[in-house]
């Protein structure tokens, strides 16, 4: 088998606090590993990774957060409340877990290792953590919601056509890290999820609506499992300085900054991301036979 054989990748629908969704699992041992996709984007982000953790004889999830991929949409009101219950449904479900995040993931990965009492959350790996951003798009984006905006937006009579050549261009150059070369099934996913001039309106509404959600980014979070901090040093669309600022709120985390790979390292350098996981996993035992 190799790390691109997504055959050993099974595909099922699944439901958590309510909400169906999409899951994809590899079979394996230990801690789950459960991975939490960015804003826009879906499970799919984490085949390589699924396929390379299943190589390495280990248990993992995947799943379309709410409002995104083929789950469920989102119910009305604030979005993160939303998020925070489906990630603790899905420790619930799957723990002992190690969670894995990807930007939206991974301040939704952090939060639910910071609300486990019970020991279920092992182990934590966050990449191109988002909400401690301070530069001047995050800054701008907590001004106000731009309601009127983005109303006017989704009404503009742009072609479909023109919309799917400004989302294909959008995958190469923000989600993907210079030098690499979008995968089209992946900018597949992107077209599903901003299929349309209204879908690119809404989508743009949510994630302001997220990033004002959380004025002073994490707030007072402790986390007590092991952690590594995780960012692409090509991310043109959060800083790196986000995750060495989160670094410096975890003490004992591991920092790792990958010179390469833009703002979803699980797509620019799935191999380092798995080898990564694979050491969040291999702490998590030890952290746990020190503390029995």
């Amino acid at each position: 088998m190799t790390g691109s054989d997504h055959s050993v990748v099974i595909e099922a629908a699944r439901e958590y606090a309510g909400v169906r969704t999409r899951e994809l699992s590899v079979a394996g041992t230990g801690p789950t590993v459960v991975l939490l996709h960015g804003y826009c984007d879906s499970a799919d982000t984490w085949r390589g990774v699924l396929t390379r953790l299943a190589a390495a004889g280990r248990r993992a999830v995947a799943v379309d957060l709410p409002g995104f991929g083929l789950a469920d949409a989102r119910r009305p009101g604030a979005l993160t409340p939303q998020f925070d219950v489906f990630a603790d449904a899905l420790v619930a479900t799957h723990g002992p877990v190690v969670l894995v995040g990807n930007s939206l993931g991974a301040a939704t990965a952090l939060h639910a290792a910071a609300r486990d009492r019970e020991g279920r959350v092992r182990g934590l790996v966050t990449l191109d953590e988002p909400l401690l951003a301070r530069h001047l798009p995050a800054r701008v984006v907590r001004l106000g919601e731009f309601r009127r905006l983005f109303d006017l937006a989704g009404r503009l009579p742009v072609p479909d056509r023109l919309v799917h050549w400004t989302v294909r261009q959008g995958v190469q150059r923000f989600v993907y890290g210079p030098g690499y070369r979008a995968d089209p099934a992946f900018v597949a996913t992107a077209l599903r999820s901003v299929p349309n001039m209204a879908a690119a309106a809404e989508r743009g509404r949510d994630a302001v609506r997220y990033a004002r959600e959380h004025p002073g980014g994490h707030g007072a979070r402790t986390v007590s499992c092991p952690v590594a901090v995780v960012h692409g040093a090509k991310d043109r669309i959060i800083p790196v300085r986000a995750s060495r600022e989160l670094h410096a709120l975890l003490p004992g985390s591991e920092l790792t900054v990958l010179p390469k790979a833009g703002h979803c390292p699980q797509l620019d350098e799935p191999d380092n991301v798995t080898a990564l996981v694979l050491g969040i996993l291999a702490r998590a035992d030890g952290h746990r036979e020190h503390a029995g």
